[in-house]
């Protein structure tokens, strides 16, 4: 389902506060962040912004204020998995190896075997 113009308002509310957005993400999406659902923004996995392109509800995540603006100001992007979940690539300079995904707030996922590369 994509939406754009009065249904893209429309959209943005109900997927944040519908099981969609909270249940999948369950707070800020970016490795190590603990802010919780209720204290994020919206965030366009695919640089809306910068493309000015429409807002497809598959591609929207969590992220914090400050973290979502490392993806507009500080050089980071941001893809969606096979799984749905959120990866957070930083810029080449900032890149020591560091984890892709925030289980933060999946504590279900630090007990399973971690995947070398993730779906």
């Amino acid at each position: 389902m994509r939406n754009t113009g009065i249904e893209q308002s429309l959209a943005l509310p109900a997927w944040v506060h519908n099981s969609n957005g909270h249940a999948l993400d369950r707070g800020c999406t970016r490795p190590g962040c603990t802010a919780p659902g209720y204290w994020c923004q919206v965030h366009h996995v695919d640089g809306w912004v910068k493309d000015d392109g429409p807002t497809d509800i598959t591609k929207l995540t969590l992220a914090c204020g400050p973290d979502n603006r490392l993806v507009e100001e500080g050089g980071w992007t941001t893809r969606k998995r096979k799984d749905g979940r959120t990866k957070w690539i930083p810029p080449p300079h900032l890149d020591t190896g560091q984890a892709r995904v925030n289980d933060v707030h999946h504590p279900e996922n630090l007990l399973a075997p971690k995947e070398e590369n993730g779906p």
